[in-house]
């Protein structure tokens, strides 16, 4: 399966981190409890590598919020991308979808714990790929990785302030992580950069360095037939 990352990162200066800590698109165990627990360990981390780094408490606990999103349920509509690529993110642990509209045709990517899938809707007709048959845990930081974005972080705080504030975002109350240029930092885009994230850790906001996705509609409710795959699959074909 094509790996897809939610919401891109914009956010350089904890880009490390988050790519080992967010929400790559991929099955995160086969039930509940595995997934509450890998993503306890990541929050569990991912505050650990922002306190060593000597980030403000606040955005240690933003970060370890946004790492614990894999075990909540949630679904997000997000306002059309300047390519004009509509997305729609659906999750019920330990199952996601995330789908991508642009003209008439969707796509679909699928994460279960019977394994990952590529769905594509073109008129009125679905086919499906089997893109992974196994699914596995997603693995903790290692201490080398741990140590490497710990050093990241650090030296990034030459160039930017980390600061997090509430805003509104699709009715829903979310705390934003910002990182604000320094005055003089060669490195530094010019104005600042956010990611905003619900109470449950979705992303509902992006913005910066003229990337922008904004989320139209949230809620806590998931339609869990969504999460059925649309037509049956078929496995990947590799020339012989």
């Amino acid at each position: 399966m094509t790996s897809l990352s939610y919401p891109p990162g914009v956010l350089r200066p904890i880009a490390a981190l988050l790519a080992v800590l967010a929400l790559a698109i991929g099955a995160c165990g086969s039930g509940n409890s595995a997934t509450e627990r890998a993503a306890q360990t990541r929050a569990d981390q991912a505050r650990q590598v922002a306190r060593r780094a000597g980030l403000p408490v606040a955005v240690q606990e933003f970060l370890a919020r946004y790492a614990t999103s894999a075990a909540r349920s949630f679904t997000v509509n997000y306002a059309p991308d300047q390519g004009g690529t509509t997305i729609v993110l659906t999750q019920a642990p330990p199952d996601r979808r995330l789908d991508l509209v642009q003209g008439g045709v969707t796509e679909s990517f699928f994460a279960t714990s019977a394994g990952s899938f590529d769905c594509v809707l073109r008129g009125r007709a679905w086919t499906c790929t089997s893109t992974s048959t196994e699914s596995g845990q997603p693995a903790p930081l290692a201490p080398a990785d741990v140590d490497r974005t710990v050093a990241t972080l650090k030296a990034s705080q030459t160039s930017f302030t980390f600061r997090v504030v509430t805003r509104r975002v699709a009715s829903t109350g979310a705390s934003c992580l910002e990182t604000v240029p320094r005055p003089g930092a060669a490195a530094a885009p010019s104005g600042p950069t956010s990611l905003c994230i619900s109470p449950e850790g979705a992303p509902l906001l992006v913005e910066g360095n003229g990337t922008q996705l904004r989320a139209t509609r949230y809620s806590t409710e998931v339609d869990e037939r969504r999460l059925r795959l649309p037509a049956p699959a078929t496995p990947v074909t590799t020339a012989g």
